[in-house]
């Protein structure tokens, strides 16, 4: 039989029936439990249409069904197109239409997330079938997933990827992780990011058990964190988890991607946790997860490289004529191989721009990646930059000029620019009426546009950040000149502060000072969390605090909805329903503080 994900995860399952291949919150899996829900959930799909080349959208919230879902999809013979529940709906419905995905995976807890025109299939329970059909065949050019990432274009593109590329993918890690713990492999990346792939299908391809979990923020929390052996992470998390105490006491293995590794954060994994060894990967979704990958030793001095090539990739450096480059010389990577995706679906264009033949090999094409490297004397390879305006937001990919198209749609907004500044996207924004000079922030016009980009994009690609300004700087050509783009001036300590004006938001004064030690009465519920010094990891608890007071349930997108007290008090009231025993202890303790300002005032005669 062919070898795809579903062959290889199936011969695990036939070895190991008994051996646990997923904890989660909602409950532990065997192999042998996997793989019948699987097999049942595949004979469903297959009756309403599932086979090879039909995308297959999945919709599901972080449980043990995420994965019977995708393993029924790949064993129906079809691919899986990631629509993230916490995605907003516009998003997802683009997503599902652009992809021609008819057939819909959910759950009835995401079911209400999902957009309409599929035909829905809805998992419920565990039930199982006598054995029936086998897997449907498929071939190793047959697509495996669709995964969209940011586009320049101002909306997102789908990348098909093949079944033969990702089992090079797992070969390849077979090699270089040899010798690694991978009983227990954190899944704690969204399915609609390629890291997704990595974390789940080598342990259960290979016999280990997946551990998922909501998201990297929430490992302190998993119930089975002491499972965890192999984690693979963004930079960014890794430095808030460390910072936090929060990685798996039984960690043997970091493999690092999505962003730009620094000797600092090496030495700290290897100092502050029971981790023996620490990777490094590149590659973009276009070239299957990872193109290079390479260890990063304990004793090294210089910065981290991205590894070396692996074995079933092609990897070029090339100038502008597309001539090969000596090493130490930087241009732009290219991409071939087996792991080379087979372009973007419904974007022809598009496709022949970026995939394109490759000059050293007849009849093969190579992917130009936009970014530039340079080979090291060992032959290893060193990241330097991009030649377009892609960035990466806690290991996302995005595309400013997307950012820019949402931004300038707004109607309070007559342009816009948006840049990273360290690991926090900016935007950049000239108000439509407003005829200040200089540079200036608006928390409450910032609220009002960062709050109607929420429902259009994905909580990554809203910008922490809205700086105004009269004119956005040109080159002398005309162009945006992102370089001459101004710092984000500092919040003014000594400006006005919008204070708490309801019970709901006294409410929220209280928790959020509690977590950022700060005074309550001294918080401007205008402001944003990140600006007052949150980040991710706080922004768990916050959601945590706030149903926990609040009795309704709060998530981490949410708060990403809605970045200030101000916006978060008017969603609590209005959709509350009722009166939550915290705004009515609220409540109390203003009248409290009323009636003790009101005595106050007497007794000294005003």
């Amino acid at each position: 039989m062919t070898q795809t994900l579903y062959t290889e995860f199936v011969a695990q399952a036939d070895k190991n029936p008994d051996a646990t291949a997923v904890y989660s919150d909602a409950g532990v899996l065997t192999y042998r439990d996997l793989a019948e829900r699987a097999r049942t959930l595949a004979e469903r799909l297959v009756a309403e249409g599932a086979g090879p080349g039909v995308p297959v959208g999945i919709c599901v919230e972080r449980t043990p069904d995420l994965l019977v879902g995708i393993l029924a999809v790949l064993r129906a013979g079809a691919c899986y197109v990631p629509l993230d529940p916490r995605y907003p709906t516009e998003r997802l419905t683009f997503m599902v239409r652009d992809s021609g995905t008819r057939l819909l995976l959910t759950t009835p807890a995401s079911r209400a997330n999902c957009p309409t025109g599929p035909t829905v299939v809805v998992l419920a329970g565990t039930v199982t079938t006598e054995p029936g059909e086998e897997p449907v065949p498929v071939v190793p050019a047959d697509t495996a997933y669709v995964i969209y990432t940011s586009g320049s274009t101002g909306r997102p593109k789908g990348v098909a990827v093949p079944h033969g590329g990702c089992v090079a993918m797992l070969s390849e890690m077979d090699r270089t992780l040899a010798e690694c713990d991978l009983s227990g492999v954190s899944a704690a990346s969204s399915i609609c990011f390629d890291m997704s792939v990595m974390e789940i299908f080598p342990a259960l391809c290979r016999g280990g058990a997946v551990v998922l979990v909501e998201s990297a923020v929430h490992l302190p929390e998993s119930p089975h964190v002491d499972k965890i052996t192999h984690l693979h992470a963004i930079p960014s998390v890794m430095n808030s988890l460390l910072d936090a105490g929060g990685l798996p006491p039984n960690l043997r293995t970091v493999v690092f991607g999505g962003e730009p590794l620094r000797r600092k954060l090496v030495d700290r994994v290897y100092q502050e946790t029971g981790a023996d060894r620490v990777f490094n990967a590149y590659g973009p979704t276009e070239g299957t997860v990872f193109c290079t990958f390479g260890p990063v030793p304990k004793d090294g001095t210089g910065e981290p490289t991205i590894g070396s090539p692996s074995t079933s990739a092609r990897v070029y450096v090339l100038d502008e004529d597309l001539a090969p480059l000596p090493a130490g010389v930087p241009g732009e990577l290219y991409l071939g191989g087996a792991g080379l995706a087979h372009g973007y679906v419904n974007r022809p264009r598009t496709t022949a721009e970026r995939f394109v033949p490759d000059p050293f090999l007849d009849g093969e094409r190579m992917y130009r990646t936009g970014d530039v490297v340079t080979f090291t004397d060992d032959g290893e390879l060193a990241f330097v930059g991009r030649t377009d305006n892609q960035v990466k937001v806690r290991g996302h990919r995005i595309e400013l000029e997307e950012v820019e198209a949402r931004l300038t749609a707004r109607p309070e907004v007559r342009e816009a620019a948006a840049v990273v500044r360290g690991r926090r996207l900016v935007g950049y924004v000239v108000p439509e009426t407003d005829p200040r000079e200089g540079v200036w922030l608006d928390a409450a016009l910032q609220s009002t546009v960062t709050g109607k980009l929420a429902v259009e994009l994905p909580e990554y690609m809203v910008p922490d950040t809205l700086v105004f300004l009269a004119a956005l700087p040109l080159t002398p050509g005309g162009k945006l000149d992102r370089a001459a783009l101004p710092e984000p001036p500092a919040v003014d300590a000594g400006a006005p502060v919008t204070a708490a004006g309801t019970p709901t938001e006294v409410a929220l004064s209280e928790i959020w000072g509690q977590l950022l030690d700060l005074e309550p009465a001294n918080i401007d519920v205008r402001a944003a969390f990140y600006d007052l010094g949150g980040d991710s990891l706080l922004l768990v608890r916050l959601a945590r605090l706030m149903t926990r007071r609040f009795d309704r349930r709060v998530r981490v997108p949410d708060l990403f909805r809605f970045r200030d007290i101000h916006s978060l008090g008017r969603w609590l009231d209005d959709e509350s329903g009722a009166t939550p025993e915290a705004v009515q202890s609220a409540r109390r303790r203003a009248s409290v503080r009323r009636a003790a300002l009101r005595g106050r005032a007497a007794s000294t005669g005003n």
